[in-house]
């Protein structure tokens, strides 16, 4: 994405974001040549906990490898998951640039959380129980298809418990095989220096998180 592309989408994003309102969660990802990204400007990220240095996400990778953006120009209402189980109603735009490559992606993060609420109280108010139980049970029902995960550290504990990995005991092959496999799969080792980090969380040294990536690609390879 060129600089003026960039800066267009970003005053874009400022500006939205302040009339919306800090309910609505703004991502802008840069894709590079070279298959890797970066979230180039983030607005109201707290609502995820994500940051500049976060990760993009499975369903986004998902759309860019099965060229979901040929034939549309945008994905919108699906239920993507923060942290804690937090949903949110999320939408996606493809940025492409005047040859029609994809170089970017805007998404959308709406926390609705607050407005179900109000909902609910309302119903309340006029004794509609049933309504309630039915807004309640259909919020249960949705599935998320993405998941903003905000850190390093939060994708690897859905893979291995916490209290094991700050404990300090030893992580056995296959723990570590399985993080590894879940941090390729959200492209962490596609920012620069995330080798490092991974290390230094895991308790590894840097030459083991690549000994254990070639045997994750190996196997995926092989599948």
């Amino acid at each position: 994405m060129d600089k003026e592309l960039f800066r267009h989408y970003k005053n874009i994003m400022n500006y939205f974001g302040e009339l919306l309102g800090p309910k609505y969660e703004l991502v802008l990802h840069i894709l590079h040549p070279d298959g890797g990204s970066h979230i180039g400007h983030i607005v109201n990220g707290e609502l995820s906990g994500r940051s500049l240095n976060s990760p993009l996400t499975n369903y986004a990778r998902k759309l860019i490898e099965e060229k979901v953006y040929l034939e549309k120009d945008h994905v919108v209402n699906y239920v993507g998951e923060g942290p804690r189980g937090k949903k949110f109603r999320s939408s996606t735009m493809f940025i492409k640039d005047h040859e029609g490559k994809l170089v970017g992606l805007l998404c959308i993060n709406f926390d609705a959380d607050a407005y179900r609420k109000v909902a609910k109280d309302i119903l309340n108010l006029a004794n509609l129980n049933w309504d309630i139980e039915y807004i309640e049970e259909k919020a249960a029902q949705e599935q998320p298809v993405e998941t903003l995960s905000e850190n390093i550290n939060n994708i690897i504990y859905s893979v291995i418990d916490q209290d094991i990995i700050e404990s300090g005991a030893q992580l056995s092959p296959e723990q570590k095989q399985k993080a590894i496999s879940k941090l390729k799969e959200y492209g962490i080792f596609e920012i620069k220096g995330k080798i490092t980090e991974v290390a230094k969380v895991m308790g590894m040294s840097e030459s083991s998180v690549y000994r254990y990536l070639r045997l994750v690609s190996l196997e995926e390879n092989n599948n």
